[in-house]
């Protein structure tokens, strides 16, 4: 019993001592662990394997073909709006010219004496900056000058205009080398169809076919009869006339040339080709005197009331031959007296 007490009292261990010893040795523990933890942390960042710089490398991928897409389809809409923006400039300095002379320039006019010009520059005197240097000033229009100069009086008269009409050109079709830019135009006028030889009972084309004429020779006859915007919007109305278009194979705007500065149309499905069909290729014929552009599906278009719009290049045919007509129902085969769309079939009112 005295042994059994005495070895007992060998093996004891006071408590408190006891949590030293241990708290001691976890302190130990876990420093050691603690240096394998750290050495492993450092020796793995300095093997960044293959493999994950692999997986990096195709999750930056796809995060790049995801937004690629969405880069490339706003960077177009920007430019699809710019050039929606510049064409609308050019409606409205048409619509002033209206305004102030009661009728409209013809696709081909005099520009002095011995020279002949498009539609645009009778109406570079109104086609006015939207930048104002002043709050609530307007600058004098950009292009009066040089109207000036060229015109019958001007010191440039019977000179082909070579300056730049900024606002003419769309930016998805403007020459690569902005010295190339002299006489550049994007932009055509609504001409209704191809002109024939006149007589003096039967026009090139008739009014009812679409805006702009021919006047070159002015004269009280039907020959040269041309629509006032008055007289468009009590007749199929300005919301559903188209005014202006785009087309990639345009001509000079200098130019006096119908094929050059207007976009037509045909009772022949032959005769002039589709939107946007075949673009780039322009010969110079009223074959290529349609509607195109850069813009993916379609094309910018303005209307007699100065409205825009973007027009699908699928759109039916008939309904955009509508579209240019002025008076669907007196439309007719130019060079004869043969109605496009007879009573019967003509329709009530058009859709764009």
């Amino acid at each position: 019993m005295i042994w059994r007490r005495y070895f007992e009292k060998l093996s004891y261990t006071d408590p408190l001592q006891q949590q030293n010893v241990d708290s001691s040795s976890d302190w130990s523990t876990q420093a050691a662990e603690f240096t394998r933890t750290y050495v492993k942390y450092h020796h793995n960042r300095r093997a960044f394997g293959l493999k994950e710089i692999i997986i990096v490398i195709a999750l930056l991928g796809v995060v790049f073909l995801m937004a690629a897409p969405l880069l490339l389809s706003s960077r177009e809409n920007a430019r699809r709006n710019t050039c929606l923006f510049r064409q609308k400039l050019l409606a409205d300095a048409l619509i002033a010219y209206d305004e102030d002379l009661r009728e409209l320039p013809g696709y081909a006019n005099l520009q002095a004496t011995s020279i002949d010009t498009g539609w645009l520059f009778p109406a570079l005197p109104y086609l006015q900056s939207r930048i104002y240097p002043t709050p609530g000033e307007m600058p004098p229009p950009p292009y009066l000058e040089a109207f000036q100069a060229y015109s019958a009086d001007g010191e440039l008269a019977g000179q082909v205009p070579d300056f730049t009409v900024y606002e003419a050109i769309c930016p998805d079709d403007a020459p690569e080398d902005p010295e190339q830019w002299g006489g550049v135009s994007s932009f055509v006028a609504n001409s209704g169809m191809p002109d024939v030889p006149p007589t003096s009972e039967i026009p090139a084309d008739w009014a009812a076919n679409g805006i702009f004429q021919n006047r070159l020779h002015q004269n009280s006859g039907v020959a040269f009869e041309q629509f006032t915007l008055q007289q468009i919007s009590e007749l199929d109305g300005l919301e559903m006339t188209l005014l202006l278009g785009e087309n990639v194979d345009a001509g000079s705007w200098t130019s006096a040339t119908e094929a050059d500065v207007a976009f037509l149309w045909s009772n022949d499905a032959e005769a002039i080709l589709g939107i946007n069909q075949q673009t780039g290729q322009g010969n110079g014929s009223a074959r290529f005197s349609r509607l195109s552009s850069y813009h993916p599906g379609g094309v910018n278009v303005m209307f007699g009331s100065g409205a825009g719009k973007f027009i699908n290049e699928r759109i039916d045919a008939i309904l955009f031959s509508q579209m240019q007509a002025t008076n669907d129902a007196q439309a007719k085969v130019a060079g004869t007296d043969q109605l496009v769309w007879p009573a019967a079939t003509a329709p009530a009112a058009k859709v764009p």
